[in-house]
């Protein structure tokens, strides 16, 4: 005991001395990297940083900037085309007449008729172009995505590169300790030899923690352009899935890489519509006019100098070589090979969903596991440590027992990354984690509303431009019963005293400032809606009873918000566990549906912009006059 206590009361002063030779270089490239940068506080910081310079959510934008062009390419075959000529001629030998003439001609063609290429060719543009503003959502996804897994690995590298430290500190500790016990024929040449050779290999993991740290944090500063200075714990997720079915319905119905793959295999119909329309006639109306600067003829009696000609022109083409029914087969086959494409990604995702699922659940078990190895590996050392002090426990026996809880340690940190990118990435499968539901800010960003005679496609609500409510966004609540909400596990982020929320969004402006809303259109009966309208779904539910449940608890606030609404429940079939939607609607246009999910949210009430086509079997709606159900 008295020779234990003596060294240690001298192996402060002189750990700092060793210490600061052995983990210097460590010490000094972490500080390096976080001298003079801009600091990151959160995670929501990272995202929006990430977002806007993100090359591959920009080269999504450009994509579906050039789609858009290819709508008004389309359409500009089925307008009028006007077109001019203007001849300058001067005569420089062998004319009777040396005087210089002047001819314009002018040319209006009005097509009449063009087989349904135009048509069907504009429709087949706007779809490429809903197809290509929703490929803007998953490659929000993706970034986002390597954002958090980038922010979780630079706080876990952190934590490992504290414990390697912590334990090259207290082995150095042991190891001056046993030197001295040595010195003092306590202990053999064995026990000294143990520990110098743990204090090594401590100093080898210190250092290839602080290297795996560097490399975490230039893959985020890649990312954000941010040096992770002194980051903030990763908030919490909620509302994530009750069961891998649920995952499995909302995946289907959300993920943007499905709805962006439905929208091209609609896009390709229609390419073949316009290709077998290449064989029609097309008919045009066509007004010319001239204008010369010299009478045609001395003769006349009228002034022949203008002239003018109205009629109607039609062209057909009888032979091109076979390039017509080539072009018809070329799309079929697009098409086809779009509908293969289609079906494999539906069935990859539904994987996808489920093993996502299986592997949050496991990291759920193995953060509890750690959780409960670290206490026992604790307990276990202090145990060892007190009996090494009466002599019976050896310094292997002390040196085992620290290496099992750093191990513990370790592991638990890794456990706990692991389980928080498992659930982000299950929300990212659902389609839950685009800009819009982690509060990150667009600017300059305005995606083109599908006009009401589009076919359906359960599309995802395109991007509105109107700020938001000052509150987090949060994804859509899928619940078993009316009172049942999924909360974040207690152990699936890295421990913080006080969660910090993913994004703020900015102020709403003034509800005078607004654009007014079109009235949505009474959803009784049911049969009656368009499948190309808009609906506000505002929960999801197991059972038909308790989604009708849900709408009598919420009800009065609805109508507050949005007067005038009609509920709906709608069931969804497909899967082990039925879901059954409640909404309101419909809307004919999006911007009317979009407009009231923000009043809903100004109201605390979760909701989301979504076809009507897509919503489900409705079983329910409600026939009470608005104005009587919010009196009640």
């Amino acid at each position: 005991m008295n020779s234990l206590s003596k060294p240690h009361q001298r192996i402060r002063t002189a750990h700092k001395r060793n210490l600061r030779g052995s983990v210097g270089c460590a010490c000094v490239l972490w500080a390096t990297l976080t001298a003079s940068a801009v600091q990151a506080e959160d995670l929501s910081e990272a995202l929006q940083q990430a977002y806007l310079l993100s090359e591959q959510i920009a080269n999504a934008k450009a994509t579906h900037d050039a789609d858009q062009a290819g709508i008004v390419i389309s359409r500009a075959d089925g307008l009028p085309t006007v077109g001019t000529s203007v001849e300058l001629t001067e005569p420089i030998y062998g004319s009777s007449n040396n005087n210089s003439r002047i001819n314009v001609q002018g040319q209006i063609s009005v097509p009449l008729f063009q087989g349904g290429t135009v048509r069907n060719g504009v429709q087949a543009a706007r779809l490429r172009s809903e197809a290509s503003s929703i490929a803007v959502f998953s490659a929000e996804i993706d970034v986002f995505t390597d954002v958090v897994s980038a922010y979780a690995n630079v706080i876990r590298d952190q934590q490992i590169v504290d414990l390697s430290r912590t334990n090259l500190e207290s082995l150095t500790t042991m190891l001056t300790a046993t030197r001295a016990r040595h010195r003092a024929r306590d202990l053999t040449r064995t026990d000294l030899a143990q520990a110098e050779s743990r204090a090594a290999l401590a100093r080898g993991e210190l250092e290839t923690a602080a290297a795996q740290l560097s490399g975490s944090v230039e893959e985020f500063r890649r990312l954000t352009g941010f040096n992770p200075t002194t980051l903030s714990p990763l908030p919490p997720l909620s509302n994530l899935p009750a069961n891998a079915e649920i995952a499995v319905t909302i995946a289907r119905d959300e993920n943007p890489l499905l709805i962006s793959a439905r929208s091209r295999v609609a896009s390709q119909r229609y390419d073949v519509k316009a290709a077998r329309g290449e064989a029609m006639p097309r008919v045009s109306a066509v007004v010319n006019g001239r204008y010369s600067d010299r009478q045609q003829s001395t003769a006349a009696l009228t002034d022949t100098r203008f002239g003018a000609t109205v009629g109607v022109s039609m062209n057909m083409s009888l032979f091109q070589g076979g390039r017509t029914s080539a072009r018809v087969r070329q799309a079929s086959a697009r098409e086809t090979q779009a509908q293969q494409d289609l079906q494999g990604l539906e069935r990859t995702i539904t994987a996808k969903a489920r093993s996502e699922y299986a592997n949050w659940q496991a990291a759920r078990a193995v953060v509890l596991a750690s959780e409960q190895a670290v206490e026992g590996t604790r307990q276990a050392l202090d145990g060892v440590k007190a009996e090494s002090d009466v002599g019976s426990r050896t310094i292997l026996d002390v040196l085992n027992a620290e290496q099992e809880l750093r191990n513990a340690q370790v592991q638990l940190a890794n456990a706990q990354r692991d389980s928080y990118l498992a659930s982000f990435s299950l929300l990212a499968t659902m389609g839950r984690t685009q800009a819009q539901n982690l509060g990150v800010q667009k600017q300059n960003v305005t995606y083109e509303r599908r006009p009401e005679h589009t076919p359906q496609i359960d599309a995802a609500p395109a991007v509105s431009t109107r700020p938001l409510p000052q509150k987090k966004l949060e994804p859509l609540r899928d619940q078993s019963s009316a009172n049942s909400a999924i909360v974040p596990p207690k152990y699936a982020p890295v421990v913080a005293s006080t969660p910090i929320p993913v994004g703020v969004q900015p102020a709403k402006p003034a509800r005078e400032m607004a654009p007014p809303r079109p009235p949505a259109v009474k959803a009784n009966p049911s049969s009656a809606i368009p499948s190309t309208y808009w609906v506000v779904q505002l929960a999801a539910h197991e059972s038909s009873n308790a989604a009708r449940a849900h709408w009598g608890k919420i009800q009065k606030a609805v109508y507050r918000a949005v007067p005038g609404a009609s509920p709906m429940v709608a069931a969804v079939i497909n899967s082990a566990t039925p879901v059954y939607r409640l909404a309101i609607g419909a809307f004919a246009e999006f911007t009317a549906a979009e407009t009231a999910c923000q009043d809903l949210r100004v109201q605390d009430q979760s909701c989301m912009v979504r076809r009507f086509g897509s919503l489900g079997t409705v079983q329910w709606t409600d026939k009470t006059p608005a104005s009587n159900a919010g009196s009640k």
